[in-house]
């Protein structure tokens, strides 16, 4: 009987005076909570993603991840940052594709000046975290890197991406100087970029590292948001090569506003 007194009070003040005031007689806003001893607990939950029908400018407190979170009307942001990353930023590295241990793209004895393309068996296998470190709250299988033989961005337009493409080689030891080139090219749009990797006469194998980046647009992310299906990369040596095998392709999704 008594809570539902106190109820009734704190309802009929709210009404008179749009104010509430908490060890206070004169609130300063909506709701003022005034205390030297304690504090205010707020909604925890392991994963806020889970609230049904969430409202922009809603916090709660995700005791998975030791944060606050924040609603912002589209997708759950860290009010203060611990080892969360933004929502639409992060790493995903694919390690190989298929299925168990996985099946890695590599060619063997190709010819020089024959372009081949960089395509994964589905599914694909990813690093573990830390390595791989996105979509924030969701399984890696949510995160859409490789379609359609084509490789995408996240589904943000402008944002930023760094891809980072490690290749283990052999070639023969009659050949001197030899340049590897990575292609990144989208279809629709024209865009290109080209990378070289010299191996030295002295080397007969070894591993090049390429670094590519992209920024998210609508002729390279597919609908709803544009009109692309992502980029083809490819590769092409200048003299014949015995091996080439793709340890893993990285890629870097940095926040955007």
């Amino acid at each position: 009987m008594r809570k539902k007194i106190v109820i009734l009070v704190l309802a009929s003040f709210v009404r008179m005076n749009d104010q509430v005031g908490i060890n206070t007689t004169n609130p300063k806003g909506v709701l003022d909570i005034v205390s030297t001893t304690s504090g205010v607990i707020i909604p925890r939950l392991a994963n806020p993603v889970n609230i049904v029908a969430p409202v922009e400018g809603m916090i709660a407190y995700d005791t998975t991840n030791k944060s606050l979170r924040y609603f912002d009307g589209v997708s759950w942001s860290s009010l203060i940052t611990t080892k969360l990353t933004k929502p639409n930023e992060g790493v995903v590295k694919i390690n190989a594709g298929g299925v168990g241990a996985g099946t890695k793209p590599s060619w063997s004895n190709v010819s020089a000046n024959t372009t081949r393309q960089v395509i994964y068996s589905l599914p694909l296998v990813y690093a573990t975290a830390p390595t791989t470190s996105w979509p924030e709250n969701s399984v890696i299988s949510d995160a859409k890197i490789f379609s359609g033989n084509q490789f995408i961005e996240n589904s943000v337009l402008g944002q930023v991406h760094q891809w980072r493409l490690i290749v283990n080689y052999t070639k023969s030891s009659n050949i001197l100087s030899q340049d590897i080139r990575f292609i990144l090219r989208n279809p629709l749009s024209g865009f290109r970029s080209e990378i070289s990797g010299v191996i030295p006469s002295s080397k007969t194998g070894g591993i090049l590292v390429y670094n590519f980046t992209t920024i998210a647009d609508g002729v390279s992310l597919p609908a709803p948001l544009g009109t692309g299906s992502g980029y083809i990369l490819e590769w092409v040596a200048s003299d014949d090569i015995s091996t080439i095998s793709i340890d893993s392709i990285t890629r870097i999704s940095f926040h955007k506003d």
